[in-house]
């Protein structure tokens, strides 16, 4: 124990006085402490796929659709468009943004509830949401109004400042009269889920299992409608004309006096409607779908866009969908939310790195110490005993010579399964031959000294002479040998698990390399690649300084020279 504890003060007496090597040591306390402390430094899961939303507008403007994304990042749920052309949105969290003289601006809600529809009258605009939230907008000022119910409201529609109805869940009406809401008796539990008002005392309100309400100004009255799909969306043109449409590509064409069924080339969901004639309408939903009703034929429409359309609102040459699903944030360059990017499929890069510090540190340390343990007892016994036990070790080391660490590694993968236990194995089985061969020659030359010669003549065992007196004076050149087999078992594990044969569910720096590798984006994505591979090289170039100035321990002569420079 003694012996210990001071060769680990002149450890760090020489490498206290090795810059190069002091500032090895500090980083590799560094890694250590990243690894230690991973869980808590890591910003994100590293196994976890992350999403991105941003609010998202398609226009419309002389049959061809323009996208515009990243107006906010939050998920647009309605939009409407005043008289004007102004335009207003509302989504998550309150979010409200208005497009005016040509560009977007965020507006304060006065609320963080979702907001799920939103009317927009000349100046006067309202939105409803969750938890039966209810805003109103004076030309100035959003102000939060009580809707008399706490279930959450899904649409709203607007004929003028007196004049307003929202519907929710569990069949809620409720209507604004200029001064407050007041609830009326809808008649049925399903949710209803979209309003359309054409005047004060005409309005259509649709929900669950085909559910359509015919509104005369005060109450509410069931159409009657076959079926049983849910209704998502519906728009008046005139008293003589309106359309609903929903789940499954359902349309409903209302002529005046009944509901008939449309048929189109979508079976997808519609989300919404918009009626720009009275043989003319434009359906959104998911997936990027969309269709036109051109001279009562519908057709596809290309948006070239692939995410959820949640609402369309149109006056007038106005005509603008909105919304969006989270999706993966994708090959996300460096940024304040993912400090060294994201992978093909959204996954934090910095964590994948902090917790692959442990597998490198893992490997390295185990690794090193089989190789130190088997190469330093092979030279010793190799060395000691000489003849013929020396001959048939220093023929195993070079057969151990001839095998080829990926080949080997490769074998055993066969044999098991990829993982840590296989790259350990790996470099400790193949290269302890250099360390064998070092100690061996160490021993032979210690083995002749006199104070051996007397401890044979006392009657010391040759186990007793080989770890007792021989093995303290190989102890520093057993050091010096570990920090070289740890840098390159580093190396190795790094090696092997870009060929894919690491750990599958474990990360390692060489483990993101392979990933980069497989994905394709390797070429492109060089914040894939770099941290990973700028880690590899500074660990293993700070353990072979401190390695480097490890060699005083075998020679002393060397830091009477350092002193000297």
């Amino acid at each position: 124990m003694i012996i210990v504890k001071n060769l680990f003060r002149t450890l760090w007496r020489i490498i206290r006085k090795d810059r190069l090597a002091l500032a090895g040591s500090v980083f590799m306390v560094f890694i250590v402490l990243v690894a230690l402390f991973a869980p808590i430094i890591a910003t994100h899961d590293p196994n976890a796929m992350n999403y991105m939303v941003e609010g998202t507008a398609l226009w419309l403007k002389e049959g061809s659709w323009r996208l515009e994304e990243g107006i906010v990042l939050k998920t647009l749920n309605s939009v409407a468009v005043s008289s004007t052309g102004e335009v207003i949105a509302v989504g998550d969290n309150g979010t409200i943004v208005r497009f005016s003289a040509g560009k977007w601006s965020s507006m304060d809600s006065s609320t963080l509830d979702t907001l799920n529809g939103v009317a927009y009258i000349d100046s006067f605009a309202v939105a409803v949401g969750e938890n039966g939230t209810a805003v109103i907008f004076d030309g100035k000022l959003w102000k939060t109004t009580d809707s008399g119910v706490t279930e959450n409201l899904k649409s709203v529609a607007a004929f003028s400042k007196a004049k307003a109805l929202a519907v929710g869940e569990s069949g809620t009406v409720v209507l604004w009269d200029g001064d407050s809401w007041k609830e009326l008796v809808s008649g049925v539990s399903e949710n209803l889920n979209d309003v359309a008002l054409f005047s004060e005392d005409f309005g259509f309100v649709v929900g669950d299992r085909n559910v359509i309400l015919a509104f005369d100004g005060e109450n509410l009255k069931r159409e009657m409608v076959m079926g049983f799909r849910a209704l998502y969306g519906v728009d008046i043109f005139d008293t003589q004309s309106a359309i609903a449409v929903g789940e499954r590509g359902t349309i409903l064409r209302y002529n005046g006096r009944n509901w008939q069924s449309m048929f189109g080339p979508e079976n997808r969901d519609i989300n919404s409607i918009v009626m720009t004639g009275k043989d003319s309408a434009i359906v959104v939903g998911g997936h990027g779908v969309a269709m036109s009703l051109e001279s009562g034929t519908w057709k596809k429409a290309n948006t070239g866009y692939t995410r959820h359309l949640k609402d369309i609102g149109g006056e007038g040459n106005t005509v603008i969908a909105v919304g969006t699903d989270p999706y993966v944030n994708s090959l996300a360059r460096p940024s304040f939310s993912h400090l060294f990017g994201t992978t093909h499929n959204g996954r934090d890069i910095f964590s994948q790195v902090v917790y692959g510090s442990r597998a490198a540190l893992l490997v390295g340390l185990i690794a090193a110490v089989m190789v130190t343990l088997i190469g330093t007892n092979v030279g010793i016994i190799a060395g000691y005993f000489k003849g013929r036990t020396d001959n048939i070790l220093m023929r195993i080391v070079d057969i151990m010579y001839a095998l080829p660490l990926e080949p080997f590694a490769m074998i055993l993968v066969l044999i098991t399964r990829p993982g840590i236990g296989v790259i350990i194995l790996s470099v400790g089985l193949l290269t302890w031959r250099t360390t064998a061969r070092i100690i061996r020659s160490q021993v032979l030359s210690i083995s002749a000294r006199p104070f051996v010669k007397a401890a044979r003549v006392a009657g010391a065992s040759d186990f007793r002479i080989m770890y007792v007196h021989i093995a303290p004076n190989v102890l520093p050149l057993a050091f010096l040998q570990l920090a070289v087999a740890m840098a390159f078992a580093i190396t190795a594990e790094a090696t092997l698990s870009f060929l894919g044969l690491g750990p599958p569910r474990i990360y390692s720096w060489g483990t993101i390399l392979h990933q980069a590798r497989l994905s394709g984006a390797w070429r492109t994505a060089w914040w894939w690649i770099v941290p990973p591979g700028i880690l590899i090289m500074l660990t293993v170039v700070s353990v072979f300084f401190i390695s480097r100035a490890l060699e005083v321990l075998t020679n002393p002569r060397l830091e009477v020279d350092r002193d000297a420079s």
